[in-house]
């Protein structure tokens, strides 16, 4: 996922879980996040809704990439959801609608 990120001209940062998540968005002010729900020490659901409290990352676009369960979680925010295994073009598109 990352090497797509890449390939299209987007600059890419990885946190290994929830709480190094966290920091990223606060150091960085990424324009967009894309997260896994079952993510270490601090699960993706929790991230995000410490993410949507904040009223400097509230208007954040994110996108859940993740394979647990059919469909991971209902945000009721219109959240994009994709599968791990989605092809690039998709997750390319589904970047480019959630930053337009």
């Amino acid at each position: 996922m990352s090497q797509t990120l890449r390939l299209h001209d987007y600059r890419v940062s990885v946190a290994r879980d929830g709480v190094e998540g966290l920091a990223l968005v606060d150091s960085l002010r990424p324009d967009c996040i894309i997260f896994d729900v079952d993510l270490p020490r601090l699960s993706g659901t929790i991230m995000y809704s410490r993410l949507r409290r904040d009223a400097k990352s509230r208007q954040l676009p994110a996108i859940v990439c993740s394979d647990v369960g059919p469909r991971p979680v209902d945000f009721g925010t219109g959240i994009p959801v994709l599968p791990k295994s989605c092809a690039p073009e998709t997750l390319i598109e589904t970047v480019r609608g959630a930053t337009a």
